[in-house]
């Protein structure tokens, strides 16, 4: 059974769809199979969740960074990384034939991307902490997250959107049973996404 969301990134360029979807465990565990532009299916292993209050009160993290980065423009985040061919620790391909060099690809787009992933682990803990305060404090957001990692689509609008999402999917993880999952279409920009240095 799957239960759905969607959403997407608006912008130039022709969006690409992708398809992830959360398969929730046995127990504290679940995986993210992401279904890329290229066919290749790659799986993240996850255990960690976020508070976001409302009536089920979490989400796994993976998702948590699913909806904040797709909300914020976050381009470059976990999930703009896995889709461009990058790969880090828990992620693996599960299936489907990858281009001649994948894995240098891989580590290129992964050092190329430090930066911004380093920003959507700061901004989705910062939004999972609004969506538990439930107040929409720009100022304070950006103080507590710094100037260094705030982006400019970080408006008052996107945050009310991530923070409804957020809580709209803990409600609906919390009522999955094993092996169930919540499934998510994501648009991204292919060509304003990720860039690795060097040779691809």
């Amino acid at each position: 059974m799957t239960r759905a969301t969607a959403g997407a990134v608006s912008g130039a360029g022709e969006p690409r769809t992708l398809t992830i979807r959360v398969f929730k465990g046995s127990s504290r565990r679940y995986r993210s199979v992401l279904t890329r532009a290229d066919g290749v299916e790659v799986e993240l292993d996850g255990g960690a969740y976020n508070r976001v209050g409302g009536a089920a009160g979490e989400v796994p993290h993976d998702t948590a960074h699913l909806i904040v980065e797709e909300e914020l423009g976050l381009e470059s985040g976990v999930w703009g990384v896995l889709a461009a061919g990058g790969l880090f620790r828990g992620a693996s391909v599960r299936a489907g034939r990858q281009r001649p060099h994948a894995a240098q690809h891989a580590r290129e787009l992964l050092q190329a991307s430090i930066e911004q992933l380093n920003q959507a682990e700061i901004l989705t803990r910062a939004v999972c902490d609004l969506a538990v305060t439930g107040t929409v404090d720009l100022r304070a957001l950006r103080t507590a997250s710094g100037p260094r990692w705030w982006p400019a689509t970080a408006t008052e609008s996107a945050l009310d959107r991530a923070v409804r999402r957020l809580r709209e999917a803990g409600e609906q993880w919390s009522h999955l049973d094993p092996g169930e999952s919540l499934r998510f279409t994501w648009s991204r920009r292919p060509d304003r996404n990720v860039r690795s240095r060097g040779r691809r």
